[in-house]
């Protein structure tokens, strides 16, 4: 017997059981999640003969155009099957009760990044479709250091106020198709990365007003999960970063026109579903860009 519905008080320990059999992260880090991003009224739970099984986690975000027209948007995250139960239609059972129960809150949108490059053709069968590309490249200290740029820049990082972080970035983004976050959802980036060493930041060159996010993955490598700042700007932020947080290896991710002269690749990232009528169609040339996805 299958049953689907909204999660209830009492549930968060097994809850907890599947997010590590299906994710595999630390205790430290399932823990921290429940204690600070996890809602019951976002978190849908199907239940096969009485046991949780499966579940995914819907975040409130907003879809901004770029004539700044903006949508109401479930982001959804955290899409966990059962091993024992999988190929069996779960997932696909909780998403269409997931996005009726959305469609219900009148939200326009739903957005998701799936979790490796098998999972597109998946979700592409239940009516999403390429939206959000980004760029990913690897880059040692010493290239940073090889840079070219501009010696006379004034080029200063300090961590920073989720509302400001917000602030800027929102202005960096302007006039482009993007995933817009509340402030509550930068101040849960904050903790994650703080809870890693690090922290998010605003990078000041001249009158220039950048930011970006940062999670420390070992003692000699660091992941810069966004950057926002004009591209020719770049390179002078990348090696003040680099001398303020030291590390070997540094994987950065940038908006998918961003950053291409530093190499890497460009890779789909995050899909995009119209849940209704809405007078805009995304394609292959409006591409997106999503940034945070708790991953």
């Amino acid at each position: 017997m299958l049953e689907i519905r909204l999660a209830q008080q009492g549930e968060t320990a097994l809850q907890k059981e599947l997010w590590k059999r299906c994710f595999g992260d630390s205790d430290r880090y399932i823990d921290f999640y429940y204690a600070n991003r996890y809602k019951e009224d976002e978190t849908v739970v199907l239940l096969h003969d009485g046991e949780i099984s499966a579940m995914l986690t819907m975040l409130p975000v907003r879809t901004v155009l770029p004539d700044n027209r903006s949508f109401k948007t479930a982001m959804l995250y955290a899409i966990a099957t059962n091993p024992d139960y999988q190929n069996l239609g779960f997932a696909t059972k909780l998403m269409d009760f997931s996005n009726q129960y959305l469609r219900i809150q009148k939200t326009e949108l739903s957005v998701l990044t799936p979790a490796n490059g098998h999972l597109f053709d998946y979700y592409r069968k239940l009516g999403y479709q390429d939206g959000f590309d980004i760029r990913e490249a690897q880059l040692l200290r010493a290239s940073i250091e090889s840079l070219a740029g501009d010696q006379a820049c004034q080029c200063t990082v300090s961590a920073i106020t989720p509302h400001e972080y917000n602030r800027r970035r929102n202005k960096q983004l302007d006039g482009r198709l993007c995933i817009a976050y509340s402030d509550e959802d930068i101040a849960y980036q904050k903790k994650l990365s703080q809870l890693s060493g690090v922290d998010i930041y605003a990078v000041d060159i001249d009158e220039i007003q950048g930011c970006f996010v940062v999670e420390r993955i070992t003692s000699d490598k660091v992941l810069i999960k966004e950057i926002l700042l004009p591209e020719e700007l770049m390179n002078v932020a990348l090696k003040q970063i680099s001398q303020q947080l030291s590390a070997q290896e540094y994987v950065l991710r940038t908006p998918y026109y961003l950053g291409k002269h530093l190499g890497g690749r460009l890779r789909p990232f995050g899909m995009i579903r119209v849940d209704r009528k809405i007078d805009w169609v995304i394609t292959s040339e409006e591409l997106g860009y999503l940034g945070l996805a708790f991953d």
